[in-house]
């Protein structure tokens, strides 16, 4: 199985936007064991590069409509994490952006500890 094929598989498993249970059932029936490993982690990939996971420290003070604009083809998911203090960590496929007072402080201890032990 090529990648053209294998992306093609995963596409066709979507209907608006979500994963087909139905649809991935009957792809996975087809498939030999090693073309079904394939295509498990080719689904696992693109929901990864198509979700956007962010982290805030309560659910008030978002705009989610900036995010769904700098963010058009993403699903947004939206989990709470109160050890982030003020900020947010944004998980884009696998690039992380953490700004938050949390990781300022630990940078800043980091430093601290590195310049003075």
């Amino acid at each position: 199985m090529n990648r053209q094929t294998l992306k093609q598989l995963v596409i066709e498993s979507y209907s608006d936007g979500t994963l087909d249970a139905q649809k991935v059932n009957k792809i996975a029936d087809l498939l030999t064991k090693k073309e079904l490993q394939l295509y498990i982690t080719a689904l696992k990939n693109w929901e990864k590069a198509n979700k956007l996971i962010i982290e805030v420290p309560s659910d008030g003070g978002l705009d989610l409509q900036a995010l769904r604009d700098a963010f058009p083809d993403k699903k947004i998911v939206i989990n709470t994490d109160p050890s982030l203090l003020l900020g947010m960590r944004i998980q884009n496929n696998d690039d992380i952006y953490e700004m938050s007072l949390k990781n300022s402080l630990d940078k800043i201890t980091e430093h601290i500890t590195e310049q003075y032990d």
